[in-house]
């Protein structure tokens, strides 16, 4: 029974690293909250659980929203620039009109833009524009009403197109 578990899993393995990256900006970090998710998945009661990809989504945001959380008080002390970790979170191969360099800048690039968002505006923005997720499937995972996902979106939009940084790093 557990290498169904395993199985099953694994078939939401990369839509669920590529959600958690996407809102850590860290591969390191998306692969333990990704582990995390695992280990509630194995351990829940699958007779409760309707849609695991939409469970495990849910579970997986909700876990980096609390590593993102947890990171602005660390992020606060540190004293380098903050740079999130590029790397390719599609199934890794390039299309023709694709290259590898392409596509870091963009993965890159896109990163760089998501932190100028908050941990639940971040959460919303990923769901909505890389899974595209409906404003109501939103609200459910992430415990909100359909109108503060809206409303979280359009905030996220802005300040995605918006030429400042959410927050000055200190000159040292």
């Amino acid at each position: 029974m557990s290498s169904t578990i395993a199985d099953e899993f694994e078939t939401h393995r990369p839509r669920l690293f590529g959600l958690a990256y996407r809102m850590l900006g860290s591969a390191y970090e998306a692969e333990d909250a990704v582990q995390d998710a695992y280990l509630r998945f194995n351990a829940a009661d699958r007779a409760v659980i309707e849609h695991p990809a939409a469970w495990l989504a849910k579970v997986v945001t909700n876990l980096c929203l609390t590593r993102l959380t947890s990171a602005r008080a660390r992020r606060e002390s540190y004293v380098g620039v903050w740079l999130p970790e590029p790397v390719v979170t599609s199934g890794g191969a390039l299309g023709p009109m694709e290259s590898a360099e392409q596509r870091e800048a963009v993965s890159l690039a896109m990163l760089v833009l998501l932190e100028r968002l908050g941990p639940t505006e971040r959460a919303v923005y990923v769901l909505r524009e890389a899974f595209g997720y409906g404003h109501r499937e939103i609200a459910e995972t992430l415990d909100l009403t359909e109108a503060n996902s809206r409303q979280l979106y359009r905030r996220a939009v802005q300040r995605v197109s918006e030429e400042r940084a959410r927050f000055e790093p200190a000159p040292e």
